[in-house]
Formats: C-alpha cells, sequence, structure tokens
C-alpha cells in the first residue's frame, strides 16, 4: 500500500475525530443536506446521461468495480457552474463546518447567468472512495444534484447509525444508476449498491495485503470474520 493511502487510511490528513463524534457530527449537518484534496481522483455523474465519469479520462468505471466508502473524508461546499464549466469552487471537511463553513451570501460572483440553465451558486457534498482494483486510487466523488444529494444524505444516514451501534460503518460497494422521470423528462440518480459493512481495522488488513478481497467481503477469516457484515451476493 502506497504511503499516500497509508495516510489515508489512518486519517492523517483528515479529522481527528472518534465515531461517537463523528456520528454526532453528522446528526447535525445532516439536516442542512439538501437546502441550499489533492493527490486524489475525481468522480462524476451525469444526471442526463445516467453516466459516470472517472479522472482525467473520463472512464466509465466497470459494472462490477468495487469501492471503499471513508467516512472520514465527507466533504460539503459549494460548485458553481457557468456556460457548462465549473468556474468556482469552495470545499471544507463535513466535520470543520463549525469553523469552515462558508454562507452563500459570502461566495465570489461570477454572474450574469443565463436563465433556467443551472449556472450560479450550488451546494455541492464529497464522498472519499478507495479504488479495489488494484491501483488503490484515492477518488472523490462530488455531488450537487437534488437527486444526488439525497442518495448522500441516506447513505450518510446509514453510516451515522451504524456508528451509534458499534457496527461496521465502512461500505463496500459498486456504482449503479437508477432512471426517473422529472417534469416530464427522463434523468438519472446514482446509486451505491452495498456489498458489504466492514470496519476500518478490516480495510487496513486488505490493505496491508492481510486479507485478500473475497476475505473482506465475506468475512471468511481473519480480522474480516468479525469485522464483516454481508448483504450479499
Amino acid at each position: 500500500m502506497s504511503k499516500s493511502l497509508t495516510n489515508y487510511m489512518a486519517a492523517s490528513s483528515l479529522p481527528a475525530i472518534s465515531d461517537a463524534d463523528m456520528a454526532d457530527a453528522l446528526d447535525e449537518g445532516l439536516s442542512d443536506v439538501g437546502s441550499g484534496g489533492g493527490g486524489q481522483t475525481y468522480l462524476s455523474f451525469s444526471g442526463k446521461s445516467g453516466r459516470y465519469a472517472l479522472g482525467k479520462n473520463k472512464a466509465e468505471p466497470a459494472d462490477d468495480q468495487l469501492f471503499i466508502m471513508e467516512p472520514h473524508a465527507y466533504t460539503e461546499g459549494w460548485v458553481c457552474w457557468k456556460n457548462k464549466a465549473v468556474v468556482g469552487r469552495e470545499r471544507w471537511s463535513f466535520y470543520n463546518r463549525k469553523t469552515e463553513f462558508i454562507k452563500e451570501a459570502d461566495l465570489k460572483e461570477y454572474g450574469p447567468y443565463r436563465e433556467n440553465s443551472g449556472d450560479g451558486w450550488s451546494a455541492e457534498y464529497g464522498l472519499g472512495l478507495i479504488s479495489t482494483d488494484g491501483e488503490n486510487e484515492m477518488i472523490n466523488f462530488a455531488l450537487s444534484s437534488k437527486s444526488g444529494v439525497n442518495v448522500f444524505h441516506d447513505l450518510m444516514d446509514e453510516v451515522k447509525k451504524r456508528m451509534r451501534m458499534q457496527e461496521p460503518s465502512m461500505p463496500v460497494f459498486t456504482l449503479e444508476v437508477e432512471e426517473f422521470e422529472a417534469q416530464q423528462q427522463t434523468n438519472y440518480k446514482p446509486v451505491f449498491k452495498i456489498d458489504a459493512w466492514v470496519t476500518r481495522e478490516a480495510v487496513a488488513s486488505y490493505f496491508a495485503e492481510e486479507l485478500s478481497l473475497s476475505d473482506l467481503r465475506l468475512g471468511k477469516k481473519g480480522t474480516a470474520k468479525k469485522a464483516v457484515t454481508n448483504r450479499g451476493k
């Protein structure tokens, strides 16, 4: 495992926060969701085409590609679109919102904006993902659409509940797509199909090559046997 990924998993550059305190922060912050780092690869999703785009090459992840989500790496902020391009972005750790939160009124003005274009500032939330394809990429998945933010909210809420109950709270999942109708138009939203819930210790063992991916997912042996709650494939 690379040094950068080791640091990422150890949360050395992320908030030093216990699961209990993290759950409290999530509980407080979730009420605001929907109201309004270097060395990482970025993942985006189009609600118009239903397509994921990963990295500079905009590659679409394989249907069976598994990812691990890092709850420490939740971010929130603002993104400003103009003429189909991002012209401004403000982002901070979800757990530092009390000291780093920026009000919409304090954001830089990039207008004028076209009417009914979706241009302007929107709330944006980010998930920290880690690939399991051998590359061990650190991925930031940013969501700003209403449907995407709702998906983010639901996943965070489940993580929060698991933390409070001291259950495995790091999901292993594939990325899927769900079609829906809105204003007589076909749209798409991202779907996280949960494969298993695992502990941080089990994930660390996996990246230290002490557990295989199958062991991590199915809990066949070692740390994973006690650390994994399988939601079965």
